[in-house]
């Protein structure tokens, strides 16, 4: 994707071209094709440079939005222009997106373990990961492995990565509404449980 990189300049140090520079920088390291006005040949004046800049964002797929742009009078022509045009619109920073990692980790595993459920493989990977947790404390790369072996066996159940982000939004709502024990009164080495009753009454 071409980002154009909008942001504010007037009134700050350098124009703030470190901070275009850097985000710049970032951008292309996520595999972004960046055009920023920090990079663009100067016209003089103000509006000079504002005509360079729009016909450059004319080029671009999206337009990503450093932080404080909207105190800038350029940057909001710009978005302007930019949603006249149906282009994306990215607020640096960039949030994680999971629905597309998660197609990246299908195309990865697909490749590299083979198609199908493999459930009992998956299980029993899972298995190994826990015991690495407990032994090491609880570390966070455990965890993740966790994580990761658990998604992947979401995907292998059939689910797409947008139906998998769906489950986990509906299930966090799910326990939210569900009622639990005190916590400070359960057995730390123990599963904390919901109370069932009220699934029974459901289910009835």
């Amino acid at each position: 994707m071409r980002a154009y990189l909008s942001g504010p300049m007037t009134g700050i140090a350098d124009n703030n071209f470190p901070a275009f520079h850097e985000w710049a920088r970032r951008l292309r390291a996520e595999g972004y094709e960046v055009v920023s006005p920090a990079e663009i040949q100067e016209a003089g004046t103000w509006e000079g440079c504002l005509r360079n800049d729009i016909r450059e964002l004319c080029t671009c797929d999206a337009i990503a939005l450093m932080p404080g742009w909207e105190n800038s009078q350029g940057a909001n022509l710009e978005l302007h222009v930019a949603h006249r045009l149906g282009m994306a619109v990215l607020h640096l920073p960039i949030q994680f997106d999971l629905v597309k990692h998660l197609h990246r980790q299908i195309e990865f595993s697909a490749r590299t373990f083979g198609p199908g459920k493999r459930t009992a493989g998956v299980c029993d990977h899972i298995r190994r990961e826990l015991v690495e947790v407990e032994e090491c404390g609880g570390e966070l790369p455990e965890w993740i492995d966790v994580i990761i072996l658990a998604l992947d066996g979401a995907w292998r159940s059939g689910a797409t990565p947008e139906q998998i982000v769906a489950a986990i939004v509906q299930k966090q709502a799910k326990n939210e509404q569900r009622k639990w024990p005190d916590w400070r009164t359960a057995d730390p080495n123990r599963a904390i449980e919901h109370d069932r009753t009220a699934d029974v009454v459901q289910e009835a």
